[in-house]
């Protein structure tokens, strides 16, 4: 079967700081030689969960052996979420419309005005609707203005090319600039498939590797009692339930639509506070003392202001 034209023309995190994870994941991270400085980026947030950006660099400690390094510079640090909501809108779609509508509004609604999202739909081959932006109007219009096809949804496709755009622009980049999210709304309605399942393994794997997340509200077409344990039989859930779980997403099955218009504003909120996680955060560059030689030896991490916790990434990226 020909491929339809595609949508996609148009280091792991340490543990709380201060903690003994840090100095493995530092000393293996950084075989410096003497004196080189080095640099990591740390995420931090207050009592309430609220990120804390304002650090000063006598605020932060970082000692290699118990002799504290010269902090040299702390600079904010953006790594944006990219978010792209992909819509099922095969032929079994059209009772759930008014639902998909008003959960996706509320799910507009609850993003960050600076974050960037595009809008797909799935049937009968992953389109764009709205490309990607910040423009939360054209957003709201978009969501309001596709249509049920007759088409099957192309659920595994979408994930596939999602895949391999950002694939394709590590390669042409190789630059990671922002944190990718995939958040899916699907029927369980039968899908058309382009892929071979190498390919399909392919882009799991890399959206595993390259930190993205992916959710799905996955939506039973089916009626009676029996519906809902069917929702995690179908081709989409046996891809959708190891995706989610890989990429530290999530995955909600639903036996109504109505449940999709407190469902997607909460996962909404949530997408949220990683992106104002992200756009906070700050990268250190530290010196080591002279006569260092070699991979960081006992290195701790500490910070003065009280109440605060945090974690430490050399990309950026949770």
């Amino acid at each position: 079967m020909p491929r339809p034209h595609s949508w996609l023309q148009a280091f792991r995190p340490a543990s709380l700081l201060p903690a003994a994870a840090v100095a493995a994941y530092l000393a293996q991270a950084f075989p410096s030689a003497q004196g080189e400085p080095y640099a990591f980026v740390m995420s931090v947030t207050d009592q309430t969960g609220r990120p804390v950006s304002d650090l000063g660099r006598d605020e932060i400690v970082v000692t290699e052996n118990g002799v504290a390094a010269e902090i040299m510079s702390v600079r904010p640090f953006r790594m944006p979420v990219a978010l792209t909501i992909a819509v099922d809108n095969g032929p079994l779609s059209v009772d759930a419309l008014a639902h998909y509508r008003t959960g996706l509004a509320g799910l507009v609604r609850a993003l960050p005005e600076d974050m960037e999202v595009t809008l797909i739909t799935t049937s009968p081959q992953p389109m764009m609707v709205v490309p990607p932006t910040d423009d939360r109007l054209r957003l709201l219009r978009g969501v309001n203005g596709f249509a049920p096809q007759e088409d099957s949804p192309r659920f595994t496709d979408t994930i596939v090319e999602f895949s391999r755009r950002y694939e394709n622009a590590l390669k042409e980049t190789n630059r990671i600039a922002s944190l990718p999210i995939l958040l899916m709304v699907s029927t369980t309605a039968p899908e058309a498939v382009s892929y071979q399942v190498e390919e399909i393994s392919h882009a799991l794997q890399f959206l595993e590797r390259r930190k993205a997340r992916v959710y799905v509200a996955m939506l039973t077409v089916n009626r009676g009692a029996s519906a809902r344990a069917q929702i995690n039989d179908g081709r989409q859930a046996i891809v959708a339930i190891p995706a989610t779980k890989a990429t530290r997403g999530r995955y909600e099955a639903l036996a109504s639509s109505n449940r999709l218009t407190s469902l997607l504003p909460d996962m909404g909120a949530e997408i949220a506070a990683l992106h104002r996680r992200q756009v906070n955060q700050l990268v250190v560059t530290a010196q080591r003392q002279p006569g260092r030689r070699g991979p960081l030896q006992n290195a701790q991490i500490g910070l003065t202001r009280t109440g605060l916790t945090g974690s430490v990434t050399l990309d950026g990226l949770p």
